[in-house]
């Protein structure tokens, strides 16, 4: 008598274990990343600064394949190369360094050579950041050269 009154608890208790593991390993899908969001709408060309930015959760396992920017100090600084989207993670294709040269603007070109200097002006074939190495046309003769973006906007070829 006593082992059929155990036998209905015993039975419970082996329904039970199953939900217990089955919750415990959804809990565990269901853990959060805090990423940083906009807080507003951030158009192509904007300089991304911290105050436009706020941290949201993702459920980790939504998020864990997306190629997307996990700190807001990543992303502070940057130029946003595609609007972003209020609450929605940014994209670490949707965000770069800031542009300095833009494609088609008259810019300085500084050549150097063992002492020898040469400036002109030649109009840019390409947008760059700084450091970035872009290709330049000298409006007098027509030739292409290529330079590296300045901090100050030029552009610095220099002779091997």
């Amino acid at each position: 008598m006593i082992a059929s009154k155990r036998l209905p608890k015993l039975a419970l208790l082996l329904c039970c274990v199953p939900l217990l593991v089955t919750a415990a390993s959804a809990a565990s899908r269901r853990e959060v990343v805090k990423l940083p969001v906009p807080a507003m709408m951030i158009y192509p060309g904007d300089k991304i600064e911290e105050g436009m930015l706020r941290e949201h959760g993702f459920f980790k396992k939504s998020v864990a394949q997306l190629s997307i920017v996990n700190r807001i100090q990543d992303v502070v600084g940057l130029e946003a190369r595609r609007t972003l989207f209020p609450g929605k993670p940014i994209p670490k294709n949707a965000v770069q360094d800031p542009v300095v040269v833009k494609r088609g603007s008259s810019v300085l070109l500084v050549f150097k050579e063992e002492g020898l200097e040469i400036r002109a002006i030649v109009e840019a074939q390409e947008s760059g950041a700084i450091g970035a190495n872009i290709r330049a046309r000298n409006p007098d003769t027509g030739l292409s050269v290529l330079g590296k973006v300045q901090e100050d906007g030029s552009l610095l070829a220099e002779g091997e």
